[in-house]
């Protein structure tokens, strides 16, 4: 898979925040440890809700403070809560994970789509997916130094009752302004040309990202497919001759043979894909959702750019009574874009060297699930061929 990266605009993992062509940093970078770990080892169905069982341990300790069982709808809340009670300018907030398919019909639409659009099969629940990614956000949350303090994150994770939750709502009016705000505002020319180049990054390698998963998906789905076929050949070669003569005989147990070795191969591809999903899957699909709490991030940091120019030209046209105000809203709007901008550098920073690490560990796991896998099958291949030599002698 060939990195967006790669670009002559690629960002630079090893950008110095310290260096004289660095926006100051203000705050001195101190690790930080997070006072909790967390666990989602399975989801349970209760009509057409998903409840999670979380596992809060201490960081450094294998005690566990508490078990709390958690719906989506209460992530979704802390997830609001988090980007709404915490100062989130120049910070790349760690990003939801989508929500679970557990209807009837997302069941049979996910195994059409996975089988073929003419299959009647129902692929059976199987939540782990959605666990891993429960989790990962959490524990994302959780290594923030922005929101891993935060009093929502504690409540959600040690209070036996989840909080009470009130419906966002974001109205016609609210959604039409937003939209002509981001309008205006999005392609708005920056002064910094470090932040320029990173906003023309983040669309360019959106769209690779999205396309890599998308590929990816079909290519899983791919091997779904195949190995749905060769269920239905294995099924046919079982059944063999009707009739029961010697050579009938002897032609169906080549068959039966056959079909262990077909129902083997296929047992290999359906553990390749499991495979696949559980490791780079995994990995590209988190970070399809990450680029866009990034852009989010460069976007809101637009935002206050636009806000300090306003603020100067409107200091550069005020009228001797009102400067003094015009200087004080010169001098906020100049703080929170400095800020937002020092902020933004160290997270970006971050979150290029994490995304990395992440690649790197999905890739090595596929790679190894894959050469694993094809071992498998070729032993049990290798098997059926003994087998077959053998009823020949």
């Amino acid at each position: 898979m060939e990195d967006a990266t790669s670009s002559p605009d690629k960002p630079d993992d090893d950008v110095d925040l310290s260096s004289p062509d660095s926006s100051p940093t203000r705050l001195p970078f101190v690790p930080f440890n997070p006072p909790f770990r967390v666990t989602v080892p399975e989801a349970i169905k209760n009509g057409e809700v998903l409840q999670f069982t979380i596992k809060v341990y201490k960081w450094d300790e294998d005690q566990e403070v508490s078990e709390v069982t958690r719906d989506y709808g209460d992530v979704e809340w802390l997830h609001h809560n988090i980007i709404t009670q915490n100062n989130i300018d120049g910070i790349i907030v760690p990003p939801l994970p989508n929500r679970p398919e557990v209807d009837a019909k997302s069941a049979e639409s996910k195994s059409k789509k996975q089988l073929g659009s003419d299959s009647r099969i129902v692929i059976p629940d199987e939540f782990s997916r959605d666990c891993r990614q429960i989790e990962k956000y959490l524990r994302m949350l959780l290594a923030h130094e922005s929101f891993g303090k935060d009093k929502n994150l504690e409540t959600f994770l040690c209070e036996k009752e989840a909080a009470i939750k009130a419906q966002v709502k974001h109205g016609f009016f609210s959604r039409m302004s937003s939209a002509v705000e981001t309008a205006r505002k999005e392609h708005h020319r920056d002064i910094d040309e470090f932040f320029s180049k990173k906003r023309e990054w983040s669309i360019n390698y959106s769209k690779a990202i999205k396309d890599t998963c998308s590929d990816f998906n079909k290519m899983v789905n791919a091997q779904h497919r195949l190995a749905g076929s060769y269920a239905s050949f294995s099924l046919a070669l079982q059944q063999g001759g009707v009739n029961r003569d010697l050579t009938t005989e002897t032609i169906n147990k080549y068959l039966t043979r056959l079909s262990d070795a077909t129902d083997n191969t296929k047992h290999g591809l359906e553990v390749l894909c499991k495979n696949d999903e559980r490791t780079l899957g995994f990995q590209l699909d988190l970070y399809v959702r990450y680029i866009d709490s990034v852009k989010d991030m460069l976007f809101r940091r637009t935002c206050l750019l636009v806000e300090y120019e306003d603020a100067n030209r409107a200091l550069d046209k005020a009228k001797p009574a009102k400067r003094k105000q015009a200087e004080e809203q010169k001098e906020s709007a100049e703080a929170k874009y400095e800020m937002c901008c020092d902020n933004a550098r160290r997270e970006f920073k971050t979150y290029l060297q994490t995304r990395m690490l992440a690649y790197q560990d999905g890739m090595v796991s596929y790679v190894e699930s894959q050469i694993k896998t094809a071992r498998d099958t070729y032993t049990l291949l290798a098997k059926t061929m003994t087998q077959l030599k053998q009823a020949e002698d």
